[in-house]
């Protein structure tokens, strides 16, 4: 067995999930296990979005890139899934995976997002999308899929899977690479296997 000390510095500075991991191993050592909570019912009553609102609302947002991000990464897997359809996205993970700063920069994104729904229906009171108190963004699941749908959109207009113009052959494994005609090229050196 093997014991590490760390300082409340340290674990302030490490990832989120790392930091939720020492939290769960210290309830489970001090016995005070909790399971993870169910996203609940939100307050607001939140928008199931289908494919053509998703469209919609790419259109209105697509100028801006941060709102773009938080957009698409509300199609992310969720880490709980409620019985009525409403799924559960970390806030912190929003704000890593889009490269924000805080968590209000992700909420002042979400309420662009939630304009541009408002825009797109012509429904004043119209959401996709809620804050619980314990740092989740909860929204519907018919709205992350059809998220996901117009991300495939994006991907496949773009031709980003099979680009047709692939002119590079592919290289064998641990082949040498040509000579570099540029002016700077790098050398890096072969390793064979181990026979």
């Amino acid at each position: 067995m093997v014991g590490i000390t760390l300082s409340p510095e340290q674990i302030g500075q490490a990832p989120p999930e790392v930091r939720r991991w020492l939290e769960q191993q210290v309830a489970a050592t001090l016995g005070l296990y909790r399971p993870a909570r169910q996203p609940g019912v939100p307050e607001r009553h939140l928008v199931a979005c289908g494919l053509e609102e998703a469209r919609a609302i790419l259109a209105q947002i697509q100028g801006m890139l941060p709102v773009v991000s938080v957009f698409f990464e509300l199609g992310r897997d969720p880490v709980a899934t409620s019985p009525d359809g409403v799924r559960a996205l970390r806030l912190d993970d929003m704000v890593r995976h889009a490269r924000l700063q805080a968590p209000q920069q992700v909420i002042a994104c979400l309420n662009a997002i939630d304009e541009a729904l408002q825009n797109a229906t012509g429904q004043p009171d119209a959401t996709l999308t809620a804050i619980d108190g314990a740092g989740h963004c909860l929204v519907a699941d018919a709205t992350s899929r059809s998220i996901v749908a117009v991300w495939q959109e994006v991907v496949a207009a773009r031709n980003l899977v099979n680009p047709p113009d692939a002119t590079v052959p592919p290289v064998a494994p641990h082949a040498a690479a040509p000579p570099a005609d540029a002016a700077y090229s790098l050398s890096m050196p072969t390793f064979n296997a181990p026979a």
